[in-house]
């Protein structure tokens, strides 16, 4: 592993030095490694190209659940699992472990925000490091 030098002012440090503990990091470098992968990952997904690691989250109509599982198919390539749970009588929420090129992901959830029934759709990026 290579080192390297960062100057920082003390501002920052003190709330670097803050967020470290509070994060429960170790070292002064786990936090910044973190945060590199953290802009990296945003990079990608902002780029649009190159491999993510991703959920997608849905809120749906119990209706809803066929139009679902055909794009989920359509998306197989970069659908690795799903986890579906009832919220109550009328709603579903569904979450997706995505995997693949970011282009292909974007396109996935896009899809999922036109499907009729949907209520809401929000996504976490995870890691541009597949």
């Amino acid at each position: 592993m290579s080192v390297i030098s960062v100057s920082i002012n003390d501002e920052l440090l003190s709330k670097l030095d803050i967020l470290l503990s509070a994060q429960g990091f170790s070292t002064r470098s786990e936090i910044i490694r973190e945060a590199l992968r953290d802009y990296i990952t945003t990079d990608v997904w902002e780029d649009g190209k190159g491999p993510l690691i991703a959920t997608g989250m849905v809120i749906s109509n119990k209706k809803s659940e066929s139009p679902l599982n055909t794009i989920h198919h359509k998306y197989e390539d970069v659908v690795e699992t799903t986890l579906h749970t009832h919220l109550d009588e009328k709603y579903c929420l569904e979450i997706f472990i995505l995997k693949g090129e970011t282009k292909e992901i974007k396109e996935f959830l896009t899809e999922l925000k036109g499907l009729s029934g949907v209520k809401a759709v929000k996504h976490a990026l995870l890691s541009a490091e597949v």
